[in-house]
């Protein structure tokens, strides 16, 4: 991201609040994605937006509900992105497939550097605990539901599909971990156990999940 670095102009076009609040918000996502939650400070943002600090601090008093806006709008988004190129699939078993490829695909590395982050923020930024918490339910919901739908369609055979989602899930945020160590450690093992331990889970043979060679 290009930083600002001109001074901010005092008779910058007003916005609606709206509009203003959704701007201060995206420009934070962006900051926080591309160089962590650690690099949010209300001056950071106003500075990329090229307005005064002041500004940003009428919106957000305080920087913890700030970073956690920015973190529920990147989570949001990428919950919205992955789920629109699995709807496209035509059955529950390629929609599986399509969810379980993108979670483990290193193109999801800078979301997954800002959920860890999140994670271990989370412990003093009570904003941020309750945002992270709202995704991750976010998250089961929409996975308990296609767990679902193959349960209809008979394709898939679970007892506990809200439970079977949780244990889905779990897997991959304990995969995460590779996209800050990618270099130094091959997790091509854990990704393997992703769709194994799926297919268990969901009762299907052996491969089934797996994408094709």
């Amino acid at each position: 991201m290009q930083g600002v670095t001109s001074r901010p102009q005092s008779a910058a076009r007003r916005k609606p609040a709206e509009e203003r609040r959704s701007e201060i918000v995206s420009t934070a996502s962006d900051i926080a994605l591309a160089e962590g939650l650690d690099s949010l400070t209300l001056r950071r943002v106003a500075d990329e937006l090229g307005v005064f600090p002041g500004l940003v601090n009428h919106y957000y008093p305080a920087v913890d509900d700030l970073v956690a806006a920015a973190f529920g709008e990147a989570a949001a988004a990428e919950l919205d992105e992955i789920f629109a190129l699995v709807d496209e699939e035509r059955t529950p078993l390629e929609r599986m497939r399509r969810l379980l490829v993108s979670l483990v695909s290193e193109e999801r590395d800078g979301i997954s550097l800002l959920w860890l982050d999140a994670l271990q923020a989370a412990r003093r930024r009570p904003a941020l605990r309750a945002e992270l918490t709202a995704q991750m339910l976010a998250w089961q919901t929409r996975v308990t539901a296609l767990i679902d739908e193959g349960i209809a369609a008979g394709v898939f055979r679970a007892r506990d599909s809200d439970a079977v989602a949780v244990r889905i899930l779990a897997m991959i945020d304990g995969l995460s971990v590779q996209a800050a160590i990618r270099s130094a450690i091959d997790y091509a093992a854990v990704r393997e156990m992703v769709f194994a331990s799926t297919e268990r889970e969901l009762g299907l043979r052996s491969g089934k999940l797996h994408p094709p060679r």
